[in-house]
C-alpha cells in the first residue's frame, strides 16, 4: 500500500473531519457508473408482454419479469420473444401463495406450507419456466413480499431456501434502495412503482446515486392507467433519465446486477460484515472483508483484502458463533513498514486478551503470518475486537488481512 500518499492526505484533512463518522464505502459499479437500477414486474400480467416490452425494446432496456407459469401459456410466443430480446424471467412460484389472511389466498396460504412443500413448488416452477421459455430462473420474487411459512410458534423463514436455490430474492414494499456492500442477496429490497409519477421516485433515485446504491423497482401491470399499474408515461421518463450518461446509472435486470454484485463480493473486493459460524474441530478464518470497521480513519483496501490503520482510535470487530467451547491458537496475517513496526496491539473477546507488538514484515506489500497466542471461547456468540493497545500520534499500526483461529488438539 502506498502509505506515504495516504498519510499526506490524512495530514491535509482538518481535525474535525478525522473525528467524523467514516463514510460508507462506494460500490465499484461498471464503467464508472454511480448507481444501478432494475425494473421488475410480477405475475406475468398480459400488459407486460403487450405494452411494457414494446416500450423497453424501443429503448433497448431489459427488465425482469417474475412469472407464474400458468399465466405465461396464453401468450407464450410473446413471452418467448421477450426472452430473445434479453428480458429476464424470474420465479414467482406456481400458486402465488400469500398469507391466508387474504381471503383470496386461503386455499394456498403460507401458514399451511412447510419448507419441503415450498422447495418442491419452486423447483416445479423452475422446471415449467425452463420447459416453456428455455431459460432457468436465477432470481425469485416473494409473492406479497412475505418470507415466512407456518403460524405462530411454528412459523419459520424460507429466506434460507431462496438463498440456496437462487442468486437473489426480491421483496415488496420495502421502500429503500439496496446497499450492495451489505445486503442479504436473498432479501433485496423492492420499491413499489405502481401508481407513482417519475417525480415521486426521483428523490430516491438521486439518493441512491449519491450513496452508490442499487434501486430495485417493482410493479405489476404496465399500461396508461389502472389499478396495480406502473404507468407507461412514467416508465418512459424514467428510462430517458437513466440513459442520460450524465446521471451515471446502470440499468439492467435483477439477475444481471445480482451476479455482478456477487462476483465482486466473492472476490473480496467489498467489505461485507457478517457473523462467522465456527465448525467443531475446524479452523475459523477471520477475514478482513467480514469485519466491521470502527474509527475515524480505518480503511478497507480491496487490492490487499486488508484493513489499514491510520489512528490509535481505529479498530475492527468480528462476530463469531462458537458451537462448543474451545481453545484456539491465534495466527496474525499482517504487513507493516519497518518504520511503522513496533506498536502494541490487542485482540479482545475471549477469556483473556491476546496482546503483542507488531513485528516487521518487510514492507507494506509483504504479508507475514505468526502465532500471537491462544484464545479460549465459550459456546455462543462473541465479538472479537482487534485494536491498538495504546494511542499513537504518527505513523500507522499495520495492515491486517486475517486472524486465523485453529483449535488446539
Amino acid at each position: 500500500m502506498k502509505r506515504i500518499i495516504c498519510l499526506l492526505i490524512a495530514i491535509w484533512l482538518p481535525v474535525s473531519r478525522l473525528s467524523a463518522q467514516k463514510k460508507p464505502q462506494q460500490f465499484p459499479w461498471p464503467e464508472g457508473k454511480r448507481m444501478a437500477l432494475s425494473l421488475s414486474f410480477d405475475d406475468a400480467r398480459t400488459t407486460n408482454i403487450r405494452q411494457g416490452t414494446d416500450l423497453f425494446d424501443k429503448y433497448g432496456v431489459q427488465a425482469t419479469f417474475y412469472v407464474v407459469p400458468s399465466r405465461v401459456k396464453p401468450d407464450l410466443e410473446l413471452w418467448k420473444k421477450a426472452v430473445r430480446n434479453g428480458h429476464e424471467m424470474g420465479n414467482h412460484s406456481i400458486n402465488h401463495p400469500c398469507s391466508g389472511n387474504f381471503v383470496w389466498s386461503r386455499d394456498k396460504a403460507l401458514e399451511m406450507y412447510t419448507i419441503d412443500k415450498m422447495r418442491a413448488e419452486l423447483q416445479e416452477a423452475n422446471r415449467q419456466i425452463t420447459e416453456l421459455l428455455g431459460v432457468t430462473p436465477t432470481t425469485y420474487a416473494f409473492p406479497c413480499g412475505l418470507t415466512t411459512i407456518g403460524r405462530g410458534k411454528n412459523a419459520q423463514s424460507f429466506v434460507p431456501l431462496i438463498a440456496d436455490m437462487f442468486v437473489a430474492g426480491r421483496g415488496w414494499l420495502d421502500e429503500a434502495p439496496v446497499d450492495p456492500s451489505y445486503c442479504d442477496m436473498a432479501q433485496l429490497t423492492g420499491v413499489e412503482m405502481d401508481g407513482k409519477d417519475f417525480e415521486q421516485l426521483l428523490p430516491m433515485i438521486r439518493q441512491a446515486e449519491k450513496d452508490g446504491q442499487w434501486l430495485v423497482l417493482a410493479g405489476h401491470e404496465t399500461a396508461d392507467s389502472g389499478n396495480q399499474t406502473t404507468r407507461l408515461a412514467m416508465l418512459e421518463k424514467l428510462i430517458r433519465y437513466a440513459q442520460d450518461p450524465q446521471n451515471g446509472i446502470w440499468i439492467a435486470p435483477i439477475g444481471t446486477i445480482a451476479a455482478y454484485v456477487k462476483e465482486k463480493r466473492d472476490a473480496g473486493l467489498i467489505n461485507t460484515p457478517q457473523p462467522l459460524p465456527a465448525q467443531p474441530g475446524k479452523p475459523l478464518i477471520l477475514e478482513a472483508r467480514y469485519a466491521t470497521a470502527k474509527g475515524p480513519r480505518i480503511e478497507y483496501m480491496p487490492e490487499w483484502k486488508a484493513f489499514g490503520w491510520f489512528t490509535g482510535k481505529d479498530k475492527v470487530e468480528w462476530i463469531v458463533d462458537i458451537p462448543q467451547a474451545a481453545t484456539y491458537n491465534v495466527v496474525l496475517d499482517w504487513s507493516v513498514s519497518d518504520e511503522d513496526a513496533g506498536k502494541k496491539f490487542i485482540l479482545e473477546g475471549g477469556d483473556k486478551p491476546v496482546s503483542g507488538i507488531v513485528e516487521k514484515s518487510g514492507s507494506w506489500e509483504t504479508f507475514k503470518e505468526k502465532k500471537i497466542g491462544t484464545l479460549r471461547l465459550a459456546k455462543g456468540r462473541h465479538t472479537l475486537t482487534f485494536r491498538p493497545a495504546e494511542e499513537f500520534e504518527k505513523g500507522a499500526l499495520l495492515d491486517l488481512r486475517t486472524v486465523k483461529l485453529t483449535p488446539v488438539k
